[in-house]
């Protein structure tokens, strides 16, 4: 599959990203310094459950890959996981994160054939939310954003697989860009998206 990708950052992510990318270079280096642990991935009707499970793993893949983030300190689950949970990490220095993605919309749209091809197009636009909540008081603590479209020619016959193959182009493009706009405003100590906090200023 011939796929054209054309990952779009949103206004804030491009704003965020350009400000700190030398700190997140440098987060990378670092010693693990939080922890998270996947929370609930919300969507309508138009994702279904393959598509959620496979963002939310996105997730943990993106951040269990970065040096500064950790995913498992050993503790037993049962009654009292959190609290036990809290203490552990308290005890290692670690701040802990409830991890939650939040599909904003998954669009597909069949085109024509390209003048001269046989197959159809394929095109899928993806916009998501990464958000971050302190596991004791549950507050938030950093968000960020991501959105990507992609699109391929799809033979008659693998449409269907072909068409969820983008989809997991497009959300994983999403993700990595929410993540690192997330990661950016937490080591910057920002949790609203940008826009808002200039929005909140006009009033």
């Amino acid at each position: 599959m011939n796929a054209r990708r054309l990952g779009i950052l949103t206004a804030a992510g491009v704003a965020v990203l350009a400000v700190g990318a030398e700190a997140v270079a440098t987060a990378r280096g670092a010693a693990p310094k939080f922890y998270f642990r996947l929370g609930e991935v919300k969507a309508g009707p138009e994702v279904d459950a393959a598509l959620k499970a496979y963002a939310g793993e996105a997730v943990k893949a993106d951040l269990a890959a970065r040096p500064e983030w950790a995913s498992d300190v050993g503790t037993a689950s049962g009654e009292n996981e959190t609290a036990a949970l809290v203490a552990e990490l308290k005890r290692r220095n670690l701040r802990g994160f409830s991890v939650v993605v939040r599909f904003e919309h998954l669009q597909k749209e069949i085109k024509e054939p390209s003048p001269g091809a046989r197959h159809k197009r394929v095109a899928m636009n993806v916009k998501l939310s990464v958000f971050g909540t302190t596991l004791a008081e549950e507050k938030l603590a950093f968000s960020g954003e991501g959105e990507s479209s992609v699109e391929a020619e799809v033979s008659d016959k693998g449409a269907d697989a072909e068409t969820q193959d983008l989809a997991k182009d497009a959300i994983k493009d999403a993700v990595k860009q929410a993540v690192d706009q997330a990661v950016l405003k937490l080591s910057l100590g920002k949790a609203g998206p940008m826009n808002e906090r200039k929005r909140g200023k006009k009033k």
